[in-house]
């Protein structure tokens, strides 16, 4: 901090801040929902829709850099929004897995089922025929 610039005290809500706001917000309940991290609340008083003036600031008694706050709540906003879609996507991305693994598991309990066709066993004796059966054409054969 400055020697110019003057010490932040606490909200005084004397209301200069609303009625110099161009776009019609409220620049105190904006900066006690950020205060809070209430970033619901400052979407809900429209934090977006803030134009970055400077007057709210140039208006205050307190000497609250309502700007900083304003600028810090858009970007901490956007980052969480950023957190929440990514989580999202995650979440239905593993959703998707464990369907798929599910589904797969189902069509190898299918396979294995007793409707499905019988598969055909051959006892140790036919094999060991068949390999004689196919030696001895083998050996006829010039």
């Amino acid at each position: 901090m400055s020697i110019d610039t003057p010490a932040q005290q606490p909200c005084v809500h004397c209301g200069d801040c609303v009625r110099v706001c161009p776009d019609a917000l409220d620049p105190e309940t904006l900066f006690f929902a950020l205060v809070k991290d209430d970033f619901a609340a400052a979407r809900a008083a429209r934090l977006d829709a803030c134009s970055e003036c400077n007057r709210c600031v140039e208006v205050c008694p307190s000497h609250i850099p309502l700007l900083d706050w304003f600028r810090w709540g858009k970007s901490e906003s956007a980052e969480r929004a950023r957190a929440d879609e990514a989580r999202e996507r995650f979440e239905a991305r593993n959703a998707r897995l464990a369907r798929e693994r599910a589904e797969r598991a189902a069509r190898r309990r299918e396979v294995a089922s007793p409707t499905a066709l019988p598969v055909q066993t051959i006892s140790h004796a036919e094999v060991l025929a068949a390999i004689a059966r196919g030696r001895a054409k083998r050996g006829q054969r010039p």
